[in-house]
């Protein structure tokens, strides 16, 4: 008999601890989300450099590993694109995103944000090496496609399948109205999409940048600033729009002047 209840204290025991675990890895993950999306505001890489050491640490748990790798692609992913214009460090990330991030799908192959951002960074590989436009034109097409079949109301799918349409051109499927029409898409299902507790909830503002990239792109400047400012509406901390709306702010004062 005493045998049998210390049976049972040890695995009640077990029990708390791994439900503990799991509370303090959902915790972390939703506070480090807020962390991130701060640093992507402000632009600060070394905020994000902090992040990935937290999230490193945090992939230890095991707990959601899968998840948490998937932070951290992204985290690689942000430093990537901020650091667009230092070609060693943009290189350097992108390709630790891409490993992190095709682990994370190797231990969860149905989720769907994973193959969004897989094909996102697929598609950004290719502006520092040009011979794999082919190859990796081809990959990043069959994760949106993956992504749609697993999740066809997720809307950075059609943000991110319209950022890569922006800069394909015309003949080979791409252009600014087909960018346009899936970046209208993606804004409509944000207005849909709940509170996604630990999960990816990413782009919400980043769809009206791209719909004024795309504007821009157009050579519509005044339907282009609409959408920047509509961005900073919905998230008044988007460094992404300021920095953009201020540039071409200067650019008019200079050609007027």
């Amino acid at each position: 008999m005493e045998r049998v209840l210390l049976v049972i204290v040890i695995t009640l025991a077990s029990i708390g601890i791994h439900a503990e675990e799991k509370v303090t890895v959902d915790k972390h993950i939703v506070a480090i989300k807020v962390e991130q999306q701060e640093a992507v505001d402000k632009g600060d890489i070394e905020k994000l450099k902090e992040v990935s050491t937290k999230l490193e640490r945090l992939s230890t748990f095991e707990d959601k590993e899968w998840l948490v790798n998937y932070y951290l692609a992204l985290n690689y992913y942000r430093i990537s694109t901020i650091s667009y214009e230092d070609k060693e460090i943009n290189e350097k990330y992108i390709e630790l995103a891409k490993e992190i991030i095709q682990k994370s799908i190797k231990d969860k192959n149905d989720f769907a944000d994973s193959h969004v951002l897989l094909s996102s960074i697929l598609g950004m590989e290719i502006g520092f090496k040009p011979g794999l436009g082919m190859t990796n034109g081809i990959k990043s097409g069959k994760e949106i496609e993956k992504a749609k079949k697993l999740a066809p109301e997720n809307p950075r799918i059609y943000m991110i399948d319209g950022t890569g349409k922006l800069y394909t051109p015309k003949m080979f499927g791409g252009g600014v109205d087909k960018a346009i029409s899936l970046f209208e898409k993606s804004a409509e299902l944000f207005k849909k999409e709940e509170n996604r507790g630990i999960y990816p909830d990413w782009g919400r503002d980043e769809v009206y940048i791209w719909l004024g990239n795309a504007y821009k792109e157009k050579k519509e400047d005044s339907t282009a600033i609409e959408f920047y400012k509509k961005a900073l509406e919905i998230n008044p901390d988007c460094g992404w729009a300021k920095e953009i709306l201020k540039d071409m702010d200067q650019n008019k004062k200079e050609n007027s002047g």
